[in-house]
């Protein structure tokens, strides 16, 4: 199948925003808005992100979810999607289409519409790019910069479900966590409106929650006390060896924030009004550095508590 008749089949449907001229074009005009517009974007590729085995439908629902984490945590909503799509030549026809259909449910489950993109042939595997535009709901986004010494850090339902789902994937094992690496679970969309009223600082969690603990203290040109013992681990966590691990593996696109003390009781009554599950786990301190302890005292710390991206590679060939 020709490029054009891809395009015309499979994602023009998806495309029903007057700025996306039904991707006849070269150029699409977004829609106007009242409020400032943030932008992501996201890559993902074949046997570094994702498994060439892995459902076409998960991997398409987790390159909406990974950019959508992006735009929650800056306070925002979803708005428009710019796909680049390089598919192999050896995969069916009936993929693209599963694929195309598992793209569109997902945007729309998110309030987003496809307005544009670029779909190439690519003999050496799938890769994917979405890029996605997201409406403010304050009048400026909340960056990982403006955390203050005396914050609370909160972190939103669960971590570690897709270190479990590796795991067992590893070991061959039928597991529902491995569900988590074909579309890891995000917080509702109502969390942008915590995070806009509440958070003094925010962002996704991908490359370990510890690590991006760190990374917002040091944007924020500050430290981070955290209690390893109020981190809500999926399925628990057996000491302070598998809690480490699983605080430090990633991939779990839940949001990490910081508010100030006097905001915890707005904080919990607005998640229990919207069902957003948030766990209070430390806070921010003047002094440099990442500090963590559990009920036995502080906790020594790996050399390395974030998964580097230019060091060993992705989710998927993690050792």
């Amino acid at each position: 199948m020709a490029e054009r008749d891809w395009i015309r089949q499979y994602f023009a449907p998806l495309a029903t925003r007057p700025g996306a001229s039904g991707l006849t074009d070269d150029t699409a005009l977004m829609s106007a808005s009242s409020a400032p517009v943030v932008i992501t974007t996201d890559a993902m590729v074949e046997g570094v992100h994702f498994l060439a085995s892995d459902p076409i439908a998960g991997i398409a629902r987790k390159l909406v979810r990974v950019n959508v984490s992006d735009i929650l945590s800056s306070g925002a909503e979803p708005f428009e999607a710019l796909l680049t799509l390089g598919w192999p030549p050896d995969r069916p026809e009936s993929e693209l289409a599963a694929f195309a259909a598992a793209l569109g449910a997902e945007l729309e489950a998110w309030g987003a519409g496809l307005i544009g993109g670029d779909t190439v042939s690519s003999p050496a595997g799938l890769f994917l790019s979405l890029t996605l535009t997201g409406r403010c709901l304050a009048d400026h986004p909340v960056r990982r910069s403006g955390a203050k010494a005396g914050d609370d850090i909160w972190v939103t339902s669960e971590i570690g479900a897709a270190r479990r789902g590796f795991l067992a994937r590893a070991a061959g094992l039928e597991s529902p966590w491995i569900d988590a690496l074909h579309a890891p679970a995000l917080p509702p969309m109502a969390v942008a409106r915590l995070v806009a009223d509440c958070a003094s600082a925010a962002m996704d969690i991908s490359d370990g929650l510890l690590g991006d603990i760190q990374s917002l203290a040091e944007a924020s040109g500050c430290g981070a006390q955290v209690d390893l013992g109020s981190v809500p681990f999926a399925g628990g966590a057996a000491g302070q060896a598998e809690s480490l691990d699983l605080a430090t593996w990633g991939d779990d696109y839940q949001l990490l924030l910081t508010a100030p003390p006097e905001s915890r009781e707005r904080i919990l009554r607005y998640a229990a009004g919207q069902d957003i599950r948030i766990s209070r786990i430390g806070r921010i301190r003047s002094e440099p550095g990442l500090a963590v302890s559990d009920k036995d005292g502080r906790v020594n710390l790996p050399e390395t508590v974030a998964f580097e991206h230019g060091r060993i590679g992705m989710s998927v060939t993690r050792p």
